[in-house]
């Protein structure tokens, strides 16, 4: 067993793309870059914290490896952290990347740079406009208009979180998206006078990515969370990531994404 392509994506996203070694996130260095088709490919790697072999099978025996764990635990996002490669190597170098980064500190060091990563998310919401809503909706111009929707109802926020089986991340998440949702709207309806068609490509794309995920049994808050990685389409400048989910929030209020 391996970690899962899923649980990757997910630990690149929530590390913000960067490497969560302190020494190493103060210089905001990316780790993905544009593919061919526009996607981001994660240049990170996810690193163990308590390590994964036990030294059996001619493997040597990993930095704090714990005989204890199970294998599904030890591949689990909560066993992981989103390094770069010499950092990988560097908390994993036996005697010393045991003596240097114990669990604990791995532990810690994972939680207050994801901390940081989600306020630095959260506050540039403030910076959100229209320049940064273009640059974040331009992937939709090649985006073919999909089907008709039949189902426009909508439910209630609050609803729809209990439906989605949400956490309190992604509230917070919403929340922030909500408060510029009316500048998002004025945008889409904006575009919309010269290119009746945007709405509708812009919405087929969330879609399309959505039911793919969908369909790979993603679900919950992983769902929404790697919505929010592909509404960020692998930009470098936070305001334009933030425009990215303000953009998914909008669609989200609207009922055109996400459960019913």
């Amino acid at each position: 067993m391996s970690v899962s392509p899923t649980t990757k994506i997910l630990l690149a996203y929530r590390s913000g793309d960067m490497c969560a070694l302190p020494e190493c996130e103060k210089k905001g260095r990316r780790l993905s870059i544009d593919s061919v088709n526009g996607d981001p490919i994660n240049q990170g790697q996810a690193a163990h914290i308590a390590g994964e072999n036990s030294g059996s099978d001619k493997k040597q025996k990993s930095a704090r490896f714990d005989p204890k764990m199970t294998e599904s635990e030890r591949n689990s996002y909560h066993n992981l952290i989103y390094l770069c490669g010499a950092c990988h190597k560097r908390i994993d170098t036996i005697p010393q990347g045991e003596l240097d980064y114990p669990v604990d500190r791995l532990n810690a060091i994972k939680a207050e740079h994801e901390k940081k990563v989600r306020q630095a998310l959260l506050d540039a919401f403030s910076d959100i406009g229209f320049v940064e809503l273009q640059e974040a909706t331009q992937w939709a111009s090649v985006v073919q208009p999909s089907a008709v929707t039949n189902d426009y109802s909508l439910l209630k926020i609050e609803d729809k979180i209990q439906k989605n089986a949400l956490d309190g991340d992604a509230r917070g998440v919403i929340a922030m998206g909500l408060g510029v949702a009316g500048e998002v709207a004025r945008y889409i309806e904006s575009v919309a006078q010269t290119d009746s068609e945007f709405p509708e490509r812009l919405k087929a794309g969330f879609l399309e990515e959505y039911w793919r995920l969908k369909k790979e049994g993603v679900n919950g808050g992983d769902l929404f969370e790697l919505m929010c990685r592909f509404a960020q389409q692998g930009f470098q400048r936070q305001a334009q990531r933030s425009a990215g989910l303000a953009v998914l929030i909008h669609l989200f209020e609207a009922c055109e994404v996400f459960e019913k």
